[in-house]
C-alpha cells in the first residue's frame, strides 16, 4: 500500500499495535504448526501462519513507508505464542485450537475497533477491511473444522 498522505500518531500507534498482534500471530502459528504437524495431514495452520506473516509484511510497509521504524517483537503478545505452546503439551490439540480461535476472535475485536476509531486514517481502514480483517473470518471456520476433527 503506497500512502498519499502521512499518517496522524494515532494510526501510527495503532498499526504498531496491529503489527505486534499479527507477529505474534505467526509466532503462535509456527509453534503449533511444529507441534501438530504429525497428526494430520491437513497444512491448515501452516496457511493461517502464512496469511499472518501476509498482515506482518503489508504492516511493516505500510509502517516504513509513513516514515516510522515498524516493531520487530510480539512485545506482550510474545506471551500468547508462550501460553499456547504450554497448552498444546498440556491438554493436547483440542484446546490449543481453542485458544487459537479465542486468538483470531481477538484479532477480529481490535480490527473492527481500528474501523470505527475516527481518529484512523482512511488509508488503514481501507486495508483492514480489505486485507486483515477478511482472512480471520476464515481462520475461525477452518479452526472450528480442525477441531471438530479432532475431538
Amino acid at each position: 500500500m503506497t500512502l498519499t498522505s502521512p499518517l496522524n500518531n494515532a494510526t501510527i500507534e495503532a498499526c504498531q499495535a496491529m503489527l505486534r498482534g499479527e507477529i505474534s500471530a505467526v509466532e503462535t502459528y509456527t509453534q503449533a504448526s511444529k507441534k501438530f504437524a504429525d497428526s494430520t495431514e491437513d497444512d491448515s495452520l501452516g496457511s493461517i501462519c502464512g496469511d499472518h506473516q501476509q498482515s506482518v509484511d503489508l504492516l511493516h510497509e505500510l509502517i516504513l513507508n509513513s516514515g516510522e521504524t515498524p516493531d520487530i517483537t510480539s512485545g506482550v503478545w510474545g506471551n500468547f505464542a508462550q501460553a499456547m505452546e504450554g497448552t498444546a503439551k498440556l491438554f493436547g490439540e483440542s484446546p490449543a485450537l481453542l485458544i487459537l480461535e479465542q486468538g483470531e476472535k481477538h484479532g477480529i475485536k481490535e480490527y473492527e475497533a481500528a474501523l470505527v476509531d475516527p481518529n484512523m486514517s482512511l488509508p488503514i481502514k481501507e486495508l483492514i477491511e480489505q486485507d486483515l480483517l477478511p482472512p480471520l473470518y476464515d481462520h475461525l471456520v477452518e479452526l472450528k473444522s480442525r477441531r471438530e476433527q479432532v475431538d
